[in-house]
């Protein structure tokens, strides 16, 4: 009677220890996919189901572990994850939001302030791709195509699947795009994503004038996305000053990623085979970390995760992000220390 008995006396340090989110964080889930689980057949009161699934989430337990220390069957634990996860991706939406009206514009003004006078202008996101090693079952794996297998395994032969995702000045995610075998470059996952077309294309429908997000040097610079001088040792001081200023902001990205991964430990052992699930985690696991960070459910007891080392570079660079670029690099504040 682990949720019934034990759970309930736990302190709020306790309760964040084992489940890695506080109670706050919790209510707020329940609000968002309790009337859709309260839909379902499982004859579990919705709280019980949603511990359920925060400890499949936040813990490196089989449905078995899991389901003798929430005194449930087998088939029950999985059922009530499956459920929990397919309610949770249902709401994405109004969970992983870009900012808009008042919204777009605090999240300018703290990017703005956030390294006062070396702060980069006019910054709305920071984008980065972040590997989830999948550890695909070795029997499972080994009946793949083999295009397949090679494609799932990133540079360092590891299984992994891609997750992208953009944060604002607060470390929410405002935008994921999750599923994309290891081995996929950065810059093709941006371009075949729905954010990444609308950034390249039509960048002012959902950026404020002048603005911009953050990447690395893996993605293409266009006016809607920053990214720093290739460092051909030939850089100047203006333009190792412009990368400087960009990396300490970008940086933020990297940290979401280590707040999410070390959080929801799920996301460092994913033994699962089917890439639409893994991509459902994930998604789900960015779902769960903007609740934490909305009510200030905060992890301190993290890695940033830094970006994969870029052997290639992307070239591709848009006349009118070069322009933009050396506008911006001119006008910042030179660090005095470069």
């Amino acid at each position: 009677m682990f949720a019934e008995l034990m759970v309930p006396k736990f302190s709020d340090k306790e309760f964040k220890s084992h489940f890695r989110l506080d109670r706050r964080s919790i209510e707020v889930l329940v609000s968002y996919i309790g009337p859709i689980l309260s839909l379902e057949s499982i004859k579990i009161n919705i709280e019980k189901q949603v511990l359920i699934f925060i400890w499949y989430m936040a813990n490196c337990e089989t449905y078995r572990q899991i389901a003798n220390r929430f005194d449930v069957a087998d088939s029950t634990s999985h059922a009530i994850v499956n459920n929990c996860l397919i309610a949770l991706n249902s709401v994405a939406a109004k969970i992983i939001v870009w900012p808009s009206g008042q919204a777009a514009t605090d999240n300018l003004n703290k990017f703005n302030l956030l390294r006062g006078d070396n702060s980069f202008p006019n910054v709305f996101g920071c984008i980065d791709g972040c590997h989830i090693n999948t550890l695909f079952p070795w029997e499972k794996r080994t009946k793949m195509p083999k295009l397949d297998r090679n494609m799932f395994c990133n540079r360092k032969q590891v299984p992994t699947i891609v997750l992208q995702g953009i944060v604002d000045a607060n470390l929410k995610f405002i935008d994921v795009f999750a599923g994309w075998p290891g081995r996929t470059h950065d810059a093709r996952i941006y371009r075949c994503s729905s954010i990444g077309q609308v950034i390249i294309n039509n960048p002012w429908t959902i950026l404020p004038p002048t603005c911009h997000i953050l990447g690395d040097g893996a993605y293409p610079l266009t006016e809607g996305l920053m990214v720093p001088y290739k460092d051909n040792g030939h850089l100047t001081r203006q333009e190792k000053n412009f990368n400087r200023a960009l990396s300490s902001t970008r940086i933020l990205i990297e940290q979401a990623f280590g707040k999410l991964i070390c959080r929801f430990r799920k996301l460092k052992h994913m033994d699962i085979y089917k890439k639409d699930v893994c991509g459902k985690i994930i998604t789900a696991a960015c779902c769960l970390h903007n609740i934490c960070m909305s009510v200030g459910d905060d992890y301190i007891d993290y890695d940033p995760i830094p970006s994969e080392e870029t052997i290639e570079e992307n070239e591709e660079e848009i006349m009118g992000g070069m322009i933009k670029r050396d506008f911006i690099c001119n006008s910042l504040q030179i660090n005095e220390y470069l």
